[in-house]
């Protein structure tokens, strides 16, 4: 039998971001006035709010982060990170990266993708298999390896974290590319569409609207507008509506001045109980639940 030799020939694979380890990863509930002393270190850190608005300062720079939005430290940049009469919750993640790409990721704020989202809540329930420490602890200066820590638990962490950063940069850079392009009318047109809605909807955040309000105070049918919105958002416009409902009442609990019947009322919720169902459905926690879990965190 005759056999077919060939040479082959490898192709090395070019690696351009590369985490060679990490210092800490957390997830945080912020209460109302909260504040951390200030620190610098030679390492990255990224700073990604999951629900809320926080403040934050780099060097001499102060701005606020909301929801979906990240903001990446840069080695030796002083910094700290605070909340005024609101909340947040933050995934904050600290790595060291040493390549030349990962320069990008100074003095820019990221909005995450669906898919970035994805990845960073996979980093986040991977790091407890791995990892004996707490996500909440301030003050964690080094992580503590679990012996029993599942098969690959490290390298999933890792490559889940490249990928996160490899997937900002390309759309980053795609965004780059196509600010030189001429912007599509019809896209404009949508977003426009889409950003009435929703100031719409905030602006009757405490009371109600349906959509054939919304339908009439654009002069579109009702169809077109919520297809316009399910396309650009990736969800109802009521759905979108409560969502906002929902973050508002997180805003009045943290407050601590309303009970939740009066909250419920306030926002238009029909009652208490339906208001607590839904919070539920968007938070994993009751109302209740909620607030103790933000007094929780301010004692650390």
């Amino acid at each position: 039998m005759e056999i077919r030799n060939e040479n082959y020939v490898k192709s090395s694979l070019k690696s351009v971001l590369k985490i060679s380890g990490v210092y800490t990863v957390h997830y945080f509930k912020y209460g109302k006035n909260f504040s951390v002393l200030p620190e610098k270190h030679d390492f990255w850190e990224m700073v990604y709010v999951d629900s809320g608005e926080v403040g934050i300062i780099a060097d001499d720079k102060e701005f606020t982060l909301k929801q979906g939005e990240a903001f990446f430290h840069r080695p030796n940049e002083l910094h700290t990170i605070y909340t005024n009469n609101s909340f947040g919750n933050t995934a904050i993640i600290s790595f060291e990266c040493t390549q030349r790409a990962i320069n990008y990721f100074a003095d820019k704020i990221f909005v995450f993708s669906d898919f970035e989202k994805a990845l960073l809540g996979k980093i986040i329930n991977e790091t407890p298999k791995c990892f004996s420490d707490k996500l909440n602890e301030i003050y964690l200066t080094r992580m503590t390896k679990r012996k029993d820590a599942p098969l690959g638990s490290e390298q999933i962490i890792k490559n889940c974290i490249e990928l996160m950063l490899l997937s900002l940069l390309r759309n980053e850079k795609k965004a780059d590319n196509t600010k030189m392009l001429t912007e599509n009318l019809s896209t404009l047109h949508s977003d426009k569409i889409v950003s009435n809605i929703i100031s719409l909807l905030n602006e009757r955040l405490y009371s109600s609207i349906d959509l054939d309000t919304i339908a009439k105070q654009l002069f579109f049918s009702k169809t077109y507008i919520k297809a316009i919105f399910k396309k650009h958002m990736g969800t109802s416009i009521i759905q979108y509506y409560i969502f906002l409902k929902i973050e508002e009442s997180k805003k009045l609990i943290s407050q601590n001045k309303y009970t939740y019947t009066e909250i419920a009322y306030t926002l238009g919720f029909n009652s208490v109980h339906y208001f607590s169902r839904l919070f539920k459905a968007h938070t994993q926690m009751t109302p209740s639940e909620y607030s103790k879990s933000i007094k929780a965190d301010n004692l650390l």
